[in-house]
């Protein structure tokens, strides 16, 4: 898939991505057996980044294993699907250089939720993401809600035992992986 890039604010970008769970011996590598995760979409406007993501099934984007290339680009070779409800709807802004010497990260939930776990997994992790990427970060989290009150009934339904926050760390850990690399790309466009 190409996409056009560009550091104008008036351009908006939208990138799905899925973080494959963690496998029985701890690895996060999809395999043909592995189809489930979580998957969301990061939309891009600018210097700021909305973040929507929960449980969903993951397909490979192509018929075809990913080239040796591709894995070495860090290109997305795996996509989501799924319609994940959304969830709260939190918003984190980076520090200011005023207070960057408390490294305070002001943070407010703008949409609730029917699940309290998720508006703090939500909140915690736009609050990381701003700080490590610069940005404004919205997140809307969803994992509760799905086959059980714990949030991991679609999960452990298809045999995992896996955590709505071990889920939230492996999207977050995808999430800062690609806004980094956006970021990175819009600013050699600006050079």
């Amino acid at each position: 898939m190409s996409s056009q890039r560009s550091a104008t604010s008036d351009h908006v970008q939208i990138i799905p991505f899925c973080a494959p769970l963690p496998s029985q011996n701890g690895n996060a590598s999809p395999s043909s057996d592995e189809t489930f995760g979580v998957v969301g979409t990061i939309t891009l406007r600018g210097p700021s980044a909305v973040v929507w993501f929960g449980w969903g099934d993951i397909e490979s984007a192509d018929d075809e294993e990913p080239t040796a290339k591709q894995r070495d680009l860090d290109e997305c070779v795996s996509v989501g699907n799924g319609n994940p409800p959304m969830g709260s709807l939190s918003l984190s802004m980076p520090p200011s250089k005023q207070s960057s010497v408390h490294n305070d990260v002001p943070s407010t939930q703008l949409i609730g939720g029917s699940s309290e776990e998720d508006m703090i997994l939500g909140q915690q992790i736009s609050a990381r993401l701003a700080k490590r990427v610069g940005w404004p970060i919205f997140v809307s989290c969803s994992f509760h809600g799905w086959g059980d009150d714990s949030g991991s009934g679609e999960a452990f339904c298809l045999g995992m035992d896996v955590s709505p926050q071990l889920a939230a760390a492996v999207a977050e850990k995808e999430v800062a992986r690609i806004l980094i690399r956006e970021k990175e790309r819009i600013a050699d466009c600006a050079r």
